[in-house]
């Protein structure tokens, strides 16, 4: 039996799901569509982890829910077999779906087990071979050839890595790193001379190690607008930064000014390679990631890294990359005290999530950060649906950041009033129409938390 957070519903295909998250941020789905709980088929499952999976980082999530949890064995239908998935099994799935590496690195002397029946190797084999024939159909990115592997998500861990500490890394140093890459041409190496003055301002004693590793190869290359989007696997992308390159691809000519859409693109990848790399040193394959196996933080980093580039020269530009997940961040962080900006370089999603909790003195931040992932991916995807009601908990979370930080006993109801609208236009600030946010939900969670705190609304009286 594993323990599962419940994240959501979705619709997929005329059918609806239910969409479960475990203690090492691996996804699985329930059919719900004739209002009982059923499993899915093998199709099923390759299709939904090609569209919720993401990457192959392994991270392990700390904290349990105390709630909205399940407790299932998961199995899958193959013909009219019912065959239990044990992780590995999930973990070779994902993996074959996104990396196309070898299964047999993945899942050695697995053993699957059914009404105690055990299947030998031979049958898992069968089992694995119906799953590359079912993911033929859909895209795979290119093969990493990880080999060794280490990966690090707290930057504290390259003390022993890299035998020095964060100290050593001044951004005199950074600075001299982007004067000697001759693969950075004048143009962007003013461009990063700007980002560098910036950053030291705002954060003086930032973990820079990334930075310094990544800056001693970065390429940036210009390309035409055809290769740009062959590069950015994006039709509308106008630049890219590919980890697995340490290259920031951009568009052929463009200029970059202060204050355009296109300096904040460029900004924003730009501010990639301090947080995240791809490095061989001592003869190990060192990846440096924020985000978790199945996906769970790459909102969260993509909105983080936004608010970071744009911050860095402007306090009070709105218009931001991942604008509906960019808006809750910056609430959410504006509502912390205990996590900036810093943090996000520094430590991973998981350090992330149990701040959070901290702050609210509860764990719902993994279904948190499983619904805005999921809310992004409703958007993006035309292959899901979300009911909106879904999101209501995502909204109630974060309205209650805002209220216990500037709602106070002694207001007025006029004066809540204002604090109430001026959240909902934070939030939907610039958010395209087709996101559909209910403002009613937020109205009507907002007078609950009124009556809670005892502020009166004298006009309903």
């Amino acid at each position: 039996m594993i323990d599962y957070t419940i994240i959501g519903e979705f619709n997929y295909k005329s059918k609806k799901y239910e969409l479960l998250l475990d203690k090492d941020n691996k996804y699985f789905y329930l059919d719900i569509t004739k209002g009982k709980e059923e499993y899915i088929s093998l199709r099923e499952l390759v299709q939904l982890t090609n569209i919720f999976a993401k990457n192959t980082n392994i991270l392990r999530i700390e904290e349990e829910k105390k709630k909205k949890k399940k407790r299932i064995v998961p199995k899958i239908l193959i013909g009219t077999l019912l065959v239990t998935l044990t992780l590995p099994i999930l973990s070779a799935i994902q993996t074959e779906i996104h990396h196309n590496l070898d299964y047999k690195d993945t899942i050695s002397y697995t053993v699957v087990e059914e009404e105690n029946k055990s299947y030998t190797e031979k049958e898992i084999e069968k089992v694995l071979e119906e799953i590359k024939k079912e993911k033929e159909a859909f895209h795979v990115e290119d093969k990493l050839d990880l080999g060794n592997l280490v990966v690090v998500y707290d930057l504290k861990e390259l003390d022993d890595i890299l035998g020095y500490p964060k100290e050593q890394i001044t951004y005199h140093t950074i600075r001299e790193d982007v004067k000697n890459n001759e693969s950075i041409s004048a143009k962007y190496k003013e461009l990063f001379y700007e980002l560098i003055n910036n950053l030291e301002r705002q954060y003086p004693n930032l973990d820079l190690r990334v930075w310094d590793l990544n800056l001693k190869t970065l390429k940036v290359e210009e390309l035409d607008e055809m290769a740009m989007k062959i590069k950015a696997i994006s039709a509308t992308a106008l630049a890219c930064y590919r980890k697995d390159e340490n290259t920031i691809y951009t568009v052929k000519d463009y200029e970059y000014i202060k204050g355009t859409w296109d300096y904040q693109v460029i900004m924003h990848e730009m501010c990639h390679p301090i947080r995240g790399g791809i490095f061989t040193i001592d003869g190990k394959n060192i990846r440096i990631n924020f985000t978790s196996q199945s996906g769970q933080g790459m909102i969260i980093e993509e909105s983080m890294n936004s608010l970071l580039s744009v911050r860095s020269y402007d306090q009070k530009e709105r218009d931001i990359a991942y604008q509906l997940q960019s808006n809750m961040i910056e609430v959410i962080l504006e509502c912390m005290d205990n996590y900036t900006l810093q943090d996000f370089i520094e430590h991973n999603i998981t350090y992330f999530e149990n701040e959070l909790n901290n702050q609210n003195d509860n764990n719902d931040a993994v279904e948190m950060i499983g619904l805005m992932t999921l809310q992004y991916d409703d958007y993006y995807n035309d292959r899901i649906s979300v009911e909106q009601e879904q999101f209501y908990r995502l909204y109630d979370y974060i309205a209650r950041m805002y209220y216990q930080k500037y709602l106070k006993e002694n207001m007025s109801y006029e004066q809540a009033l204002e604090i109430r609208n001026h959240l909902i236009e934070r939030i939907t600030y610039d958010v395209p129409n087709e996101y559909n946010i209910d403002i009613n939900h937020f109205n009507e969670f907002f007078d609950e938390f009124c009556t809670l705190i005892g502020i009166k609304n004298e006009k309903a009286y």
